[in-house]
């Protein structure tokens, strides 16, 4: 068996993380206007919602949670084409969600995948946990709240808990 010189093992190491670094390099951003939904499921994969809209187009809907702060939403015309894209965890559109009425379904039609969820047994709510970044720079976290029957009873924001236990020290 040939043994594979230094420099060549090296260049190979090089070749087999740049394939890896452009694996994972799939973002809602990279997508063109114009690319047709194959296109777009073949690149990003299935979106967590799709979700038609009044003016015809239809949302998809995909998370960048839990390590990232975002959610974008794609928009495809009825032609099935990207016509639009806009990042949708923003605080702008936290009044698209009404407490008392909106549905687990509602949220996730907007936000897909969260970054972390919360039970709290005792007064039979759970809680879904959305990193976003606010005007400013500051790391947030959106809190939609919800009874048994999966209704939102609260939409609350705080400062994003995984930033700030980061800084912790615990000596």
């Amino acid at each position: 068996m040939k043994s594979i010189s230094g420099f060549k093992r090296a260049a190979l190491g090089a070749e087999c993380a740049a394939a890896v670094v452009l694996a994972g390099c799939a973002h809602p951003q990279l997508v063109h206007m114009g690319e047709t939904a194959d296109e777009v499921v073949a690149y990003l994969g299935e979106p967590a919602a799709k979700t038609p809209m009044p003016d015809g187009t239809v949302r998809y809907t995909y998370s960048g949670q839990p390590f990232g702060q975002v959610v974008w939403w794609l928009f495809l015309d009825q032609n099935g084409r990207v016509v639009s894209r806009e990042q949708g965890l923003q605080e702008k559109y936290f009044n698209m969600l009404t407490p008392g009425k909106s549905t687990e379904a509602d949220v996730w039609a907007l936000w897909g995948k969260c970054a972390q969820k919360y039970e709290f047994p005792l007064v039979k709510q759970h809680a879904w946990m959305y990193r976003y970044r606010a005007p400013g720079g500051i790391n947030m976290a959106v809190w939609p709240q919800f009874d048994e029957k999966g209704v939102m009873q609260s939409l609350e924001t705080t400062l994003d808990p995984w930033v700030l236990n980061d800084g912790d020290s615990y000596d």
